[in-house]
């Protein structure tokens, strides 16, 4: 498996795909920095996995598989591999990308805290505890596991561009209004938001965890809700990737 990792991993050396790793994060802390200062920490993360994160991994997905669906898939459907291999090679590829971006996330955002805080003696109304920072960076990763198997699977099915379109749509519905059902874990594009609530003490819709604020309801800030919505976006994950592994065996093995 190391090889077929490898392999995959050099078909994007000459790509942008680390710089676009780096580049979004940056982007999303230095505008959270600019536009909200007393919510610095909050709205850096808020946006980064309502809007910015799917959007990442959209682009990821598009840039993985996007590389062999434009030769149509002859180039590995020649090779005497497994086809199976192939297809979790390049998932494998986008959980150590996307790994590396929330990592990039909390970073930039512990860093660039500290030094609005302490060189600009800026006073946060919300701001997490670097432990509930980290925590959130794990979290984010592992429940948005399954939007890499989904989007490679999306790319093969109808391109790149409408993988994006239908893939941000269904997700910024699940995350903003699916996030604050009871059922939450049953829908993976919701899961995410709402275990950020107890973690960051921050609602789907960027508002503070408080009561009195829109869509507000105890429910949200149950710690609890990791214990239910992590395991059910680890289920979803591998339900993909499965699902997706077998899908892709037989279109290769059919041309």
């Amino acid at each position: 498996m190391r090889n077929y990792f490898q392999a995959e991993r050099l078909k994007y050396r000459r790509t942008s795909l680390k710089g676009i790793t780096v580049i979004m994060p940056l982007i999303t802390v230095f505008l959270a920095a600019w536009l909200t200062h007393i919510f610095f920490a909050v709205d850096s993360y808020n946006w980064w996995y309502i809007g910015l994160y799917p959007g990442y991994l959209g682009i990821l997905c598009g840039m993985i598989g996007g590389k062999d669906k434009g030769k149509k898939n002859h180039t590995i459907g020649t090779l005497t591999c497994s086809i199976g291999k192939i297809w979790d090679a390049k998932v494998l590829v986008g959980i150590v990308m996307s790994g590396m971006s929330v990592i990039c996330m909390v970073l930039l955002t512990v860093i660039i805290g500290k030094i609005m805080e302490e060189g600009f003696h800026i006073q946060y109304i919300a701001q997490p505890s670097l432990e509930m920072q980290v925590l959130a960076g794990v979290v984010m990763w592992l429940t948005t596991l399954w939007q890499i198997p989904f989007c490679l699977f999306m790319v093969q099915k109808m391109g790149t561009f409408l993988m994006l379109v239908i893939h941000m749509v269904c997700y910024t519905i699940m995350a903003v209004i699916l996030s604050l059902t009871p059922c939450f874990a049953l829908f993976p594009g919701a899961i995410t938001s709402r275990l950020m609530c107890p973690i960051l003490g921050v609602l789907p819709n960027g508002l503070l965890l408080q009561p009195g604020q829109m869509t507000y309801s105890s429910q949200l800030g149950e710690m609890g809700n990791l214990l239910v919505g992590t395991p059910a976006a680890l289920l979803w994950f591998g339900l993909f990737w499965w699902g997706s592994r077998r899908w892709f065996e037989r279109k290769v093995y059919l041309k």
